[in-house]
Order: C-alpha cells, then structure tokens, then sequence
C-alpha cells in the first residue's frame, strides 16, 4: 500500500473511538514497515481499513489478533466489496459507516464466531453529527 491509497476513515475511526473514551493505537501499515514492531501488544479490537489487494494480510492480521483473544473490525473497500467473505475471518465488518457504527461495535465489542457480523449504516456519512469533516 502507498501513501496515495490512503484515506480519512483509518484517522476517524480512531478518534471516534478516542472520543468514547478508549485508548487508541493508530498503526499506518504502507506495506514497508516491520509489522513485528509496529503491531500493538494487549489489545481488546482491533480495526483494520483495508482494499482487497491487501485482503490476505487483513486476515492473516485478524488470526492473529483473535488468537491472542481481540475481537477484530474490518472496514474499507475490501468489506463493502466483498462482506459475505470477509465475515469468515473478522468479527465484525463495516460497510458504510458512522460515529454510531462504531459506538454500537465498541458497546457490543463480543466474539461474533464462527461467522462475523455485518453493519453498514445507508449511506456515507453527510455532514453533521457523526460526519466525516475534511479540512
């Protein structure tokens, strides 16, 4: 992944979830860092943004994460795209998604096994409450 690939919801995501209170750990995976020091120890969820290119990595990262006993998210591209396989391997996978997507997975926040989840809100978010602004 390059820079020119990335997108806004990876950064709001996490700042919805510091806005309920949580701790955050924000990882920029570009596809040339060393994951084996990059990837946080100890969390509870973990959410990963990811396009289909990178799919495979996305699941193996979730495997990994739920077997260290995380209840793991997949957004972006690759879970709008494709939601009915990505629920095999993450807990819960986002569709379009608003701050109250994310509150409602954080409340929740329990092992959706053996097949995840899917939430999607009607559309993107417009402006106004739980919208994302671009500045």
């Amino acid at each position: 992944m390059h820079a020119n690939l990335a997108s806004i919801m990876p950064q709001v995501v996490p700042t919805w979830c510091e806005q309920e209170g949580h701790e955050v750990v924000l990882v920029c995976y570009t596809g040339r860092e060393d994951l084996r020091k990059e990837l946080p120890k100890g969390v509870d969820v973990v959410f990963i943004c990811s396009f289909t290119q990178a799919a495979l990595l996305a699941y193996a990262l979730s495997q990994y994460f739920r077997s260290l006993g995380a209840v793991t998210v997949l957004g972006g591209p690759h879970a709008r795209c494709y939601p009915d396989d990505a629920v095999k391997y993450f807990d819960y996978v986002l569709g379009f998604t608003h701050k109250s997507t994310i509150v409602d997975v954080l409340q929740d926040c329990s092992p959706q096994r053996p097949e995840g989840r899917y939430l999607s809100a009607a559309r993107a978010p417009a402006r106004g409450k739980g919208a994302v602004e671009v500045y």
